[in-house]
């Protein structure tokens, strides 16, 4: 069954191989959603196969890659690792779909993005710090083309950005990782990337605090955190709707991942100590991005801040010490996958049809799109932590877990909670009411605007039905998740 999570891994760049040389188009499409969706599937039975009453990783492969340098090909996943690797699946299959109708140079966006598949499959898999960091990067060149040619306006500056800005972050990453693996060298003569060998270390609190800053700064870019946010925005707005879908819902989880799989269990004193300034950092994010967001009147920019907001929760759920806080930040990281997904693909089917992400040029849109109305709201709903979905199983654990250890950072964050609900209702007031603020002309024009197709339902369908699953039976997933949060906090 192991062999499973490397198939599940490098199916989508074989999928990517083949596209790039048959280039039918008709091809390209249906064999990038043929591919994802089995990988979807076997995902899922990994999943379902999944024991969370054992420790340690599950589906584990190693093979000497470098023998003479310690590097392995080396994979497997924990409850965690799982869990994102179901969110993903299941966001690649998303976004194939509500792309089949891409006509500009389709063959190569469906190869970067089977391409983007298997880096954020990979970077959530590896257990070798050598192919994690090959993972890691190999994700920026298919999204730095994907959202430099399919872009908007600004596309190629959003497009530098995005990769001077996660570049930058990626050198710290990677001295980091440099500085652990030759103090293992030092310590035991063998020269080793294996993640479980240095698992087994207890690291000085010297070479701790200094790793610890720098696999943070390399996190804290890829989240992003506050105040290394502003590439997120202009990302955002300028990708293509399925590039903002998976850079909302996979990419930004990257970093957060690497908070609770490699800072806090290697360095753990370093961790407890930076405490006060993590959490001075995600309050900020949550209070000022959401203030941002309020002030948008660019919808998909809204929605770029209101992401930033809800990561700065993540991070403060991570660092909370405890068990209840640790798991909803986990689940919160999937929760937020697929409600910034919605939310996105809300966004993108209206500038498809209107043209235009501008609160001032909308107004009235539910009267000749109720589907999309209807299901924009429950996305929205879903983002802002509202009952019975994912997103409120996910802030109740954060805040819950928190407030035991930290009552006033979790009083002071959940200030957040009532501006998502504000800046949202706000949001939605603006688009799809208002029908007196838009011309006659524009009216007149609107009244032949086509409505959601059936790609675009079934797309909405997968997404909204695991939210409500997420939120209305949440036990199994948290069990699961469960798994890797006892292990990290020493439980």
């Amino acid at each position: 069954m192991e062999n499973l999570l490397s198939l599940a891994i490098f199916l989508p760049l074989l999928g990517s191989l083949l596209v790039a040389i048959v280039r039918k188009e008709k091809f390209s499409k249906f064999l990038s959603l043929g591919i994802s969706s089995v990988v979807f599937l076997i995902v899922l039975y990994l999943f379902l196969n999944f024991d969370w009453s054992a420790q340690g990783f599950q589906y584990r492969t190693k093979v000497d890659w470098i023998p003479s340098l310690g590097i392995s090909y080396h994979v497997g996943v924990d409850g965690m690792a799982i869990s994102l690797l179901l969110m993903t699946s299941l966001v690649f299959v998303v976004a194939f779909l509500w792309s089949l109708k891409v006509e500009d140079r389709p063959n190569l966006y469906f190869a970067l993005f089977l391409a983007l598949e298997t880096a954020c499959l990979g970077v959530f898999s590896a257990l070798d710090f050598f192919l994690f960091y090959l993972f890691w990067e190999g994700m920026l060149i298919p999204m730095y083309f994907i959202i430099g040619l399919w872009g908007h306006d600004r596309k190629v500056y959003a497009a530098n950005k995005f990769f001077v800005y996660t570049f930058f972050g990626s050198i710290f990453l990677l001295l980091g990782l440099a500085s652990i693996v030759v103090y293992g060298y030092i310590m035991t003569g063998k020269l080793s990337f294996d993640y479980l060998f240095h698992l087994s270390f207890s690291y000085p609190m010297i070479l701790q605090t200094a790793a610890f800053l720098l696999f943070g700064l390399g996190f804290a870019v890829k989240i992003p955190m506050w105040p290394v946010h502003t590439w997120l925005p202009d990302a955002h707005v300028e990708a293509p709707t399925a590039g903002s879908v998976v850079l909302a819902a996979v990419l930004l989880k990257m970093g957060t991942f690497g908070f609770v799989r490699y800072s806090l269990p290697l360095f753990p004193d370093a961790s407890k100590y930076f405490i006060p300034l993590i959490f001075f950092l995600s309050v900020v994010a949550i209070i000022y991005t959401a203030m941002m967001a309020i002030a948008q009147t660019h919808i998909k920019r809204l929605i770029a801040y209101s992401s930033i907001s809800h990561m700065g929760v993540v991070t403060l759920g991570t660092f909370a010490m405890d068990l209840n806080a640790l798991n909803g930040a986990i689940y919160m990281m999937v929760a937020h996958g697929l409600s910034s997904a919605a939310l996105f693909m809300s966004a993108g089917f209206i500038y498809d049809r209107v043209h235009s992400y501008h609160m001032d040029d909308l107004g009235g849109l539910a009267r000749y799109v109720p589907k999309l109305a209807v299901l924009f709201m429950i996305s929205g709903l879903a983002g802002i932590g509202f009952p019975g979905l994912a997103g409120f199983v996910a802030e109740f654990l954060v805040f819950l877990g928190t407030y035991k250890n930290f009552p006033v950072w979790s009083f002071i964050a959940g200030v957040g909670v009532v501006l998502s609900a504000a800046y949202f209702l706000y949001m939605y007031k603006r688009v799809m009411f208002e029908e007196e603020t838009i011309s006659e002309y524009r009216l007149e024009k609107w009244r032949h605007l086509k409505d959601l197709e059936a790609h675009h339902i079934l797309s909405f369908i997968l997404i909204i039905a695991s939210a409500f699953l997420l939120g209305l039976y949440p036990y199994p997933f948290i069990k699961v998740i469960e798994q890797t949060s006892r292990y990290v906090l020493g439980g």
